[in-house]
């Protein structure tokens, strides 16, 4: 009878899948020469006798690290100075969805805040990362963009993939959205509910991939079968930010009928200005975001928004350096997700 105290072993794994060890060895070290029928026993077996991999032995054996990192700008990440300061909810998105695919291949998941500025980059990343042993690193937006910090990567030949990049988009495997099909859509989207004046709170300008959605607001307008002139107020993609701008846009004698703020925390803002000022949404002002993050379910009246797949994007950027660091066939360098128009409760007709 087995001892309910002991852990199990590989050998254990083996008689109860009836396959030799030596397979069950290739399954934990996903090697691509096995039988998927043969994978899906021992995988049964694994979970039928509560195997744990021991991650360290494995990289020992396989020279692996099995860790995978985000790589996160410290100052999008925190900010000592401001009691304020959040994470974003699309940080908080590509977390989870790096966290599940890496927990599914067997993989540590870390995040790793750095400082962007340093004078000694390379010399940084290497002290910083060394201590874990990562297989790859994610870099999240504006990082992916940080050409010192491609330089210093591939300096190192470390594997990376990039979110959501604005520049550059051959140099190294990336994931994203069409955010420019998407903008145009939600623009259209307003044209066609009768919107003349429609107002645009854009992303920070160190956000590159942001830029694209003003492009595509503008282009949307120009055209249109009457050319409309765009209303753009900078912002900076927090609720505080998208309350400023809309309380300036609202604040205009030819103020909009309609605001689209660059991601769901600014737009909620808007809806918090156009409380302030009593104005209906959406009978008074139409208010349109993106993402479809959390607080777009949650404000009220529900927002109106583009929603790009966060958590997919990220399992897709870990799948990928998975793949890489057990040399078999790669995915594609860049994956581009479709957008969804996600119509709510916060855009209508414009008023009369």
């Amino acid at each position: 009878m087995a001892d309910p105290a002991r852990r199990p072993t590989i050998i254990d794994i083996a008689k109860r899948a009836e396959v030799s060890f030596k397979t069950v060895s290739r399954v934990l070290n996903d090697h691509p020469r096995v039988a998927e029928e043969l994978r899906a026993r021992v995988r049964a077996a694994m979970h039928e006798l509560g195997y744990q991999p021991n991650l360290a032995a494995r990289s020992l054996a396989g020279r692996r690290g099995y860790a995978i990192a985000l790589l996160v700008d410290q100052h999008e990440f925190y900010n000592e100075a401001n009691a304020n300061a959040y994470v974003a909810p699309f940080l908080v998105d590509l977390q989870a969805g790096a966290l599940i695919a890496c927990r599914e291949a067997g993989y540590h998941f870390f995040i790793e805040p750095f400082d962007p500025s340093s004078a000694t980059l390379l010399n940084d990343l290497r002290s910083q990362l060394s201590r874990i042993s990562v297989d790859g690193l994610v870099l999240a937006p504006p990082s992916a963009d940080r050409g010192a910090l491609l330089d210093a990567l591939e300096a190192w030949n470390m594997p990376y993939v990039r979110i959501a990049p604005g520049i550059e988009l051959e140099r190294a495997p990336s994931v994203a959205t069409d955010e420019f099909g998407g903008t145009v859509a939600m623009t259209e989207h307003l044209i066609a509910l009768g919107h003349r004046r429609i107002g645009f709170v854009s992303g920070p300008d160190a956000h590159i991939a942001a830029g694209v959605r003003v492009v595509a607001y503008r282009e949307a307008l120009a055209r249109a079968t009457e050319p409309l002139d765009p209303i753009v107020h900078a912002g900076d993609f927090t609720f505080a930010g998208g309350l400023a701008a809309g309380e300036a846009l609202l604040s205009r004698p030819d103020r909009p009928t309609a605001i689209f703020a660059a991601n769901d925390f600014m737009a909620a803002g808007v809806v918090a200005a156009a409380n302030r000022l009593g104005l209906r949404v959406p009978l008074d002002l139409s208010i349109a975001g993106f993402d479809d993050s959390a607080i777009a379910r949650t404000v009220w009246p529900p927002l109106t928004t583009v929603r790009q797949p966060i958590r997919a994007m990220a399992q897709a950027a870990i799948h990928y350096l998975v793949e890489l660091a057990g040399e078999r066939e790669r995915l594609p360098r860049r994956v581009v997700f479709p957008y969804q128009l996600v119509v709510r409760s916060t855009t209508g007709p414009a008023p009369a």
